[in-house]
């Protein structure tokens, strides 16, 4: 796992080699995995209220160069899912497209 303080050299690295093989780097699918529980909770990785994944998966998008995430639930999966494909992916496609918009 690449924790989100070593994406960009990460990026840098896939954007190089897209490049030496010819392609546009931006046309690469850029995918981040990501383990949480949304609501109060314990366990490893983004846990926290649905606003706060909102604002943490957009900043990842924006600022990391994401553009899928895959939720790997760390408690609750059919729940988890639930609010994660009712809730939190609506509202950061809104906002990743505003801040985008913005640019």
């Amino acid at each position: 796992m690449c924790p989100p303080e070593r994406v960009p050299g990460a990026q840098r690295v896939i954007d190089e080699a897209a490049e030496a093989a010819g392609r546009a780097p931006a046309s690469i699918r850029r995918v981040y995995n990501v383990i949480g529980v949304i609501g109060d909770g314990h366990g490893a990785g983004l846990v926290g209220d649905p606003a706060r994944w909102v604002d943490t998966l957009s900043e990842w998008a924006v600022g990391l160069g994401f553009d899928t995430f895959v939720f790997w639930p760390a408690a609750e999966p059919e729940s988890q899912l639930a609010v994660f494909a009712g809730e939190i992916v609506p509202a950061v496609r809104e906002r990743v497209a505003s801040l985008r918009s913005a640019r």
